[in-house]
């Protein structure tokens, strides 16, 4: 049973590589995906939006994780550079 949680999380890990935690209220992550979604063509299934008490708290490292501070900020928590630039090439730049 173990074994089958541990994959299930690490198929949700790989389903989402790009992460958007925020502080404040949604709609604010919701624009920086969108943005994603139609400047760089990126999926949508790609991207996941979670709501954090705070930004400094994260101890997370996925592929890419980004945080939007309540008063507007937007923080790199993790990236990982071969993911960017390998994985990620395959769609548009602005």
């Amino acid at each position: 049973m173990k074994y089958v949680i541990s994959l299930l999380i690490t198929m949700n890990a790989w389903a989402t590589p790009i992460r958007v935690f925020h502080e404040g209220e949604a709609r604010y992550a919701e624009g920086i995906k969108t943005t994603m979604k139609f400047e760089y063509s990126l999926p949508d299934d790609l991207i996941h939006i979670e709501q954090v008490k705070s930004c400094s708290e994260l101890v997370v490292r996925g592929k890419l994780d980004l945080c939007l501070k309540s008063n507007g900020d937007l923080l790199v928590v993790s990236v990982d550079r071969e993911f960017v630039s390998e994985s990620l090439k395959i769609f548009r730049a602005p």
